[in-house]
């Protein structure tokens, strides 16, 4: 699925974890903009992920992820989907 991330590897300890944590602020926009933002003001986070609103998840909590959830199903444009729930780490 379009959610993949190639060469990826969770990071999960404290000292990582700094830095803005969530981006109500995107919260309608396109996923595009939203993970050009996420990009832009942490640059550390290398697993910024597309994820279908019905999408099944793993619990664990990465210090270099965020999942970009929008409102799109099976083949979509997640780029131009509208993100339906606030972005943050984990």
């Amino acid at each position: 699925m379009a959610y993949h991330v190639d060469q990826w590897r969770c990071r999960s300890t404290i000292d990582q974890c700094r830095g803005k944590l969530t981006w109500p602020e995107l919260l309608g926009k396109k996923g595009k903009e939203a993970k050009y933002v996420i990009g832009k003001e942490r640059p550390d986070i290398d697993g910024v992920i597309y994820v279908p609103q019905d999408a099944i998840v793993t619990d664990d909590y990465c210090c270099n992820r965020v999942r970009i959830y929008v409102d799109c199903n099976g083949e979509c444009d997640y780029g131009n989907a509208r993100v339906i729930e606030v972005p943050r780490v984990g």
